[in-house]
C-alpha cells in the first residue's frame, strides 16, 4: 500500500477534514445535551404551535420565532444524533479527530 504524500492531500485532511470530525463530535455532545434538557424540562413548555417566543430579539435584528419552529428545530437535532449514533459513525468521525474524546 502506497504512502500518501501529496502536500495538497495532507493540507486538507489537517486543515478541513480533521478540524470538521473535531466540530462533528462537539456538536454531537452539545446536541446529546440539549435532547436531554428538551425531554426533562423544556418540551412541555413550548407548544407545536404558532405561538410566538417572546424574547424580545426583534431589537437585535433577530428574527421571531414560534413553538413550532423551535420543535422542527428539535426534530432535526433527533436526526443528526441519530445518524451520529448509527453503528460505525462515531468511530469514523473520531479516528480523524487530533484530541482525544473530552
Amino acid at each position: 500500500m502506497a504512502e500518501i504524500t501529496d502536500r495538497e492531500a495532507i493540507r486538507f485532511v489537517n486543515e478541513q477534514a480533521r478540524p470538521l470530525a473535531q466540530e462533528f463530535r462537539r456538536l454531537k455532545a452539545k446536541i446529546d445535551w440539549a435532547i436531554v434538557d428538551w425531554f426533562t424540562k423544556i418540551s412541555p413548555k413550548i407548544p407545536n404551535d404558532s405561538s410566538p417566543l417572546m424574547d424580545d430579539r426583534e431589537e437585535e435584528g433577530v428574527g421571531r420565532v414560534v413553538g413550532s419552529d423551535v420543535v422542527n428545530g428539535i426534530s432535526q437535532f433527533l436526526a443528526f444524533q441519530s445518524q451520529m449514533n448509527a453503528d460505525g459513525v462515531a468511530s469514523v468521525i473520531s479516528k480523524l479527530c487530533v484530541t482525544p474524546q473530552e
